[in-house]
């Protein structure tokens, strides 16, 4: 019995030192994995500002470079050109199709303002020597702008030819006969003729006007072709992250009235700070 237990005494210790007397080779292999701490330090490629972490985002693009290509596609010297030949056609060009709208408008009104007052003047003329003919039998054959005018201040030939060249020595003189022969028949007429003569200068007046204020657009139209050919390439650049441009504060206030006893026409400009 005692060498039972020597026995196995024996053999339990074998057990223990057999292991430790093998070779390396035959011990089983435990792999660990290498601790981050000590694994080299890689920049990430995720956004920094990014809050949310995440795996980079590869679909992001670069912002664009901000050029000059569109300001150079959009020639000033056009534009302006363009809106010089007819009003609103720089601004076509610009691509403002809402301000070349206006301005080709603006440039039908005045033509049909033209229009209409020479035509009404027309009438009138032609209505202020009908009347002369009736009321101080005139004979309108070969006659000049003043020799109405003198109808209007003079009640016959005779009063004209005494008094008027008295007070204008350099007028004409108007020789006896039928062809420059006038008698108003009353005060009234003559002062009617006047008036008749007043709105047809009048109107002719306001024909000269409106071509003033036809060329007055054209020059108004050309000069915000140039600022809106300048306002389109900036706002292709305001479109670019990170770019900012300073809005364009100076705007224009046109005043135009044609009608009254003394047209006028007007532009304002302002600059709001």
């Amino acid at each position: 019995m005692r060498k039972l237990k020597e026995s196995s005494v024996l053999l339990l210790i074998g057990m223990l030192i057999i292991p430790i007397m093998a070779p390396v080779n035959g011990l089983c292999q435990v792999q660990f994995k290498p601790s981050p701490i000590h694994q080299p330090v890689v920049a990430s490629e995720r956004d920094p500002f990014d809050d949310f972490g995440g795996p980079p985002d590869k679909t992001k693009k670069k912002a664009p470079k901000v050029t000059d290509q569109n300001e150079s596609h959009l020639s000033k010297t056009k534009a302006m050109v363009l809106s010089l030949l007819l009003p609103g056609a720089g601004q076509y060009y610009a691509g403002a199709k809402g301000r070349a709208e206006v301005f080709i408008g603006w440039e039908l009104i005045t033509w049909a303002g033209v229009y209409t007052f020479h035509t009404y003047g027309g009438w009138k003329k032609d209505d202020y020597i009908r009347y002369a003919q009736i009321h101080a039998g005139i004979d309108p054959a070969g006659k000049d702008d003043s020799f109405y005018k003198n109808l209007t201040f003079y009640e016959n030939r005779e009063d004209y030819n005494s008094a008027g060249r008295i007070i204008e020595p350099t007028a004409p003189y108007y020789p006896p006969g039928p062809s420059y022969y006038w008698q108003w028949d009353r005060q009234s007429s003559q002062d009617e003729f006047h008036s008749i003569r007043n709105a047809s200068k009048s109107a002719f007046r306001k024909a000269t006007f409106m071509i003033g204020v036809a060329v007055f657009n054209r020059i108004v139209s050309s000069i915000d072709a140039l600022r809106t050919v300048k306002s389109m390439a900036g706002r292709v650049r305001d479109e670019v992250p990170g770019y900012s441009q300073k809005e364009d504060k100076l705007k224009f206030k046109f005043n135009c009235n044609p009608f009254g006893s003394n047209p006028r026409i007007g532009i304002g400009v302002s600059q709001n700070f």
